[in-house]
């Protein structure tokens, strides 16, 4: 299945790179051929060539071939869904003051600020004109479904950094931040496939749940994956989420499960700066009150739930295709 699913990785990267050279090359606007601007298209190719794993692309054409549609009139969805994925990387990163991705130097650091708001600016434009060229009888139904998932995962953000600065924050909502900030884009890219393969109302209402679990689960994954990685695989350095005090799904399960003095320490120690040991300290605290383990269980949880929701969809090949791809993103490893 592996080998498939690099074939549609294939595909996307030709329609991506075909597109993004299309419109960073031009040369309307200047002389000898050259960019223009290479303040702005250097930095952005430098992003967009830093390669990922195409969850989002992938599940569009998925979604697609799911109800009987040619996954070749998805492509410019699934291209527009990467481009503003990555948008969304570059202005987390600024936020986050993050030094790598994919295991590259920031745009941030690499160029400056400036330069990284404009590139994620650009790819928003970017990713519109890309879902524009879409193939489908239903282009409005298409551009709703993008846009609303552009302001939800915004919000989701805006809730992440909130977060952070604040010592009142339960799991549910976590819940809610994440079904914004990360399930929202997998599920936006599920229903715009649908959509373009001609499914019915039942067929998004099932495809829509099954991504949205699927969103749960990868970004409770992301989670444990910022404790438990290899540092070389995983492409940035392990404990981000630590040194940034994010309420993490790790976090907040430990706050339920200490209580009094192992709590209140636990909570020091998170949420202060400098502490030497920090990162060494909390990864071996959540081990030893079993959080790791809280985690894996709700990843599998969600990921058996995302599988129940494709019961309806009648394309068994493809369906296999979807539990194989939920399996993917249960036993990645970066």
């Amino acid at each position: 299945m592996e080998t498939v699913f690099r074939q549609y990785r294939e595909l996307i990267d030709s329609r991506l790179f075909s597109f993004l050279e299309g419109e960073t090359e031009r040369s309307r606007y200047c002389a000898n051929n050259e960019k223009y601007p290479y303040t702005l298209f250097d930095p952005l190719n430098y992003i967009m060539s830093g390669g990922g794993k195409r969850i989002r692309p992938i599940l569009v054409l998925l979604s697609c071939e799911a109800f009987g549609g040619n996954k070749n009139n998805a492509l410019d969805a699934a291209t527009a869904v990467e481009i503003l994925h990555n948008f969304t990387l570059v202005h987390d990163d600024i936020m986050d003051n993050a030094n790598t991705r994919r295991g590259k130097e920031t745009i941030h650091k690499k160029w400056d600020v400036n330069s990284a708001i404009l590139v994620g600016d650009e790819l928003i434009g970017l990713s519109y004109r890309s879902l524009l060229r879409t193939k489908t009888h239903d282009l409005e139904g298409v551009i709703k479904a993008f846009t609303d998932g552009v302001i939800e995962v915004c919000e989701g953000q805006a809730l992440d950094k909130e977060f952070e600065l604040s010592n009142d924050v339960s799991i549910h909502d976590y819940k809610i931040m994440i079904r914004k900030k990360t399930a929202e884009l997998l599920r936006t890219s599920a229903v715009m496939g649908a959509i373009i393969g001609n499914a019915d109302a039942e067929g998004i209402k099932a495809i829509s749940a099954y991504s949205e679990n699927i969103g749960l689960a990868f970004q409770i994954q992301d989670d444990l994956l910022d404790v438990i990685a290899d540092e070389n695989e995983f492409g940035k350095k392990i404990g981000g989420d630590i040194l940034e005090k994010k309420k993490t799904f790790l976090y907040l399960k430990a706050l339920e499960l200490l209580s009094g003095k192992e709590r209140d320490d636990f909570m020091f120690v998170y949420n202060t700066d400098g502490h030497e040991n920090k990162i060494k300290d909390i990864i071996k605290l959540y081990s030893e009150i079993c959080v790791i383990g809280s985690a894996k269980d709700e990843i599998t949880a969600y990921t058996n739930e995302a599988n129940r929701n494709l019961d309806s969809i009648k394309n068994s090949s493809v369906k296999s295709m979807l539990v194989s791809f939920s399996d993917m993103l249960l036993n990645r490893s970066y």
